[in-house]
């Protein structure tokens, strides 16, 4: 990836870069409630921080060698596409069900009772999309 893009990709989050000696550090800012990869490629060291406001601060640092920048690149796009698309996916949860409760308070308990989902439609959705589930990410500890 050309370095440009990497910045344009992560400007949200990037703080520095830094070289040090033979190796790179890419510091990145976090909301505290991102999630963190179970597993890190070979060749990179991951050290995390809580700032007093309540980000974290985290380096992702590699040897200052093109393959393993690149591949620090790749983790870090995970990184951030994972978390992002799992707080979409919580505001979306958090909306849908609102909407639930709001037709709950509307309609009477005769109407309610008749209510139905599609239960087979909401299984082909969670089984066309099993591999996510199983994406690498863990729980980071605080």
């Amino acid at each position: 990836m050309l370095f440009s893009q990497f910045v344009n990709k992560t400007s949200k989050y990037l703080k520095s870069v830094r070289i040090l000696k033979n190796y790179i550090s890419f510091d990145m800012i976090f909301p505290i409630t991102w999630l963190m990869l179970k597993k890190y490629p070979n060749g990179i060291e991951i050290l995390q921080n809580e700032s007093q406001d309540g980000q974290l601060v985290t380096s992702f640092v590699c040897e200052n060698k093109k393959e393993l920048i690149d591949l620090l690149e790749n983790t870090l796009d995970t990184v951030v596409k994972t978390n992002v698309e799992r707080e979409e996916k919580e505001k979306l949860f958090k909306s849908k069900v609102q909407e639930l409760k709001n037709i709950f308070e509307k309609e009477n308990l005769e109407n309610l009772k008749g209510l139905k989902f599609d239960m087979e439609e909401l299984t082909k959705l969670m089984s066309s999309n099993g591999a996510e589930v199983s994406n690498g990410v863990a729980t980071t500890t605080k």
